[in-house]
């Protein structure tokens, strides 16, 4: 996903929500009847979109809590928020 200014991320609320073990969760979107899987990176990023983030918060806040450089943080994070955004399971927030 590229950076589209004054764009911001939120999670959708009709998807739930349950943490398996430390670092991980499982989401269910009960009305398209599929279920996700995150691990210790996507459900931290999860978590961020409870409100509304962009790109670039996001990518920074990532940087700042785990072991990644920013090129590859930028680059793997965009293909999760296109993958989120293709599934319904973020979308952009509301002014």
């Amino acid at each position: 996903m590229a950076e589209v200014p004054g764009v911001k991320l939120i999670r959708n609320e009709r998807l739930f929500h349950a943490p398996v073990g430390t670092d991980e969760s499982v989401m269910l979107d009960s009305e398209g009847g599929r279920y996700f899987g995150l691990n210790a990176v996507g459900t931290y990023i999860w978590g961020l979109l409870e409100q509304p983030h962009s790109a670039s918060e996001l990518q920074a806040a990532v940087c700042a809590e785990f072991e990644v450089d920013p090129a590859t943080c930028e680059t793997d994070l965009s293909a999760f928020l296109d993958s989120m955004i293709a599934n319904g399971i973020v979308h952009e927030a509301q002014a």
